[in-house]
């Protein structure tokens, strides 16, 4: 008996249609930059991990800066707009608007592991300062503004409260990343470690809690 009916059904990579090519090393790409970190990892690394050759992955991106842009762009940025676009077609109260944004974003960073991009943001791109420019102006800051736009429409609301400075559109994303960090890299280690429902359920908690307004006090 011949293994053609197996063979028909995983084709090799180099089979594939080349459109779907740069998915798939954008895809190694998150995975390399994420386990050994940008000035340890290689193209080489990636073409391996993706099933290309180096010369292939070369075809579509001509530099290990020019692949972690676009690995950037199509994870990260993606996600970003994403949630653009879901607030602006939200129709409901901004508090819910806020919550239903932040459930969403949760469930992106940890089926996506895009916690691995900020981790490496974190620790490594302070020595590369025009990656981190460019990752400060492509998520960092279209990220701020998202939950501004919806922080600034929930106050003029009377829902949300100001914060000093503005600073909730800064720590409502941070605990984001945090909270989703802390679910990737130390879960496993931790004896009292929260489920993913309950971490959420406490930085829904946590965020609310910060931005929501109070009632003035009894005189």
């Amino acid at each position: 008996m011949t293994d053609d009916a197996s063979t028909s059904t995983a084709a090799p990579r180099w089979q594939r249609r080349p459109e779907a090519r740069p998915e798939e090393i954008l895809d190694a790409a998150l995975e390399v930059f994420g386990e050994r970190g940008f000035a340890q990892a290689k193209l080489e690394d990636v073409a391996r991990l993706a099933g290309v050759s180096k010369g292939t992955l070369y075809l579509y991106f001509d530099s290990k800066e020019t692949l972690f842009r676009e690995m950037v762009h199509a994870k990260a940025v993606a996600a970003v707009r994403a949630g653009e676009a879901f607030a602006e077609a939200f129709h409901g109260s901004n508090r819910d608007l806020l919550v239903e944004l932040l459930r969403r974003l949760y469930a992106t960073m940890r089926q996506q592991q895009l916690s691995r991009i900020s981790k490496l943001v974190q620790s490594e791109l302070q020595r590369f300062p025009e990656l981190a420019r460019f990752y400060v102006q492509e998520v960092i800051l279209p990220a701020r503004r998202l939950v501004e736009r919806i922080l600034e429409q929930g106050i003029a609301a009377g829902e949300f409260r100001p914060t000093a400075h503005g600073f909730a559109t800064r720590a409502v994303p941070m605990l984001l990343v945090q909270a989703t960090q802390m679910q990737c890299f130390f879960q496993h280690f931790d004896p009292e470690a929260l489920s993913d429902e309950q971490t959420l359920e406490g930085l829904l908690d946590f965020a609310l809690n910060g931005v929501l307004a109070r009632p003035e006090p009894a005189r």
